[in-house]
């Protein structure tokens, strides 16, 4: 009865593992075992009649078995663990480069204009301004140079033309002083000539 029982376990086990290798046997698996063990065993009515030393033996192999799929869940469960670790180092890594990125993404719109730190649109907006306010005023300064050299050059034409009939004046009026001056003294000529003969 106990036998039939292991054969009923041994049987699920075989359900759950299928083809996996045995630990220990090359080509063989669990399964092929027991079949063998089956068919190698005699018959009792409905009762197989199984050896010992062959269910010994399938017995030894199955917690061999076990024991190696343990060993290798818990390497799997140590590498999943170590796997868990890379990852969550790995976010941390990611994290730190993602703020740094951000960071140097803030320092790379930001610009130190005047001892404070500038948006570079703000800048961009205010030199382009002050550009603007330049030009503008260059602009009307040029306009007023060039308004008050238009003054002075009509001054100037203006002073030379008074200049020049101030000079022309003076000429007429030395000419005219002059030929005054002549027939005056024309006229006393003529009066010292009238005034000799009327004596004599």
């Amino acid at each position: 009865m106990n036998r039939i029982k292991l054969l009923a376990v041994g049987a699920m086990f075989l359900a759950l593992i299928g083809t996996l290798p045995v630990h220990g046997q090359t080509e063989k698996s669990l399964d092929q075992s027991f079949s063998e063990i089956l068919n190698s065993s005699e018959s009792y009515e409905e009762y197989k009649v199984i050896k010992t030393s062959k269910l010994s033996a399938f017995r030894g192999a199955m917690f061999d078995s076990l024991k190696l799929y343990r060993g290798t869940i818990k390497n799997l469960q140590g590498e999943l663990s170590e796997v868990k670790s890379d990852m969550a180092e790995m976010r941390s890594e990611l994290q730190a480069v993602q703020q740094s990125f951000n960071d140097s993404q803030a320092n790379s719109e930001m610009i130190g204009f005047l001892w404070f730190d500038v948006k570079k649109l703000t800048y961009s907006i205010f030199l382009w301004s002050l550009v603007a306010l330049l030009t503008l005023c260059l602009a009307i300064m040029y306009g007023r140079i060039k308004h008050v050299c238009g003054v002075v050059k009509r001054v100037k034409a203006a002073y030379s033309k008074i200049v020049e009939d101030y000079r022309n004046q003076r000429f007429q009026a030395t000419e005219k002083q002059i030929k005054l001056k002549r027939e005056l003294q024309t006229a006393l000529n003529r009066l010292e000539n009238i005034q000799a003969s009327e004596q004599l």
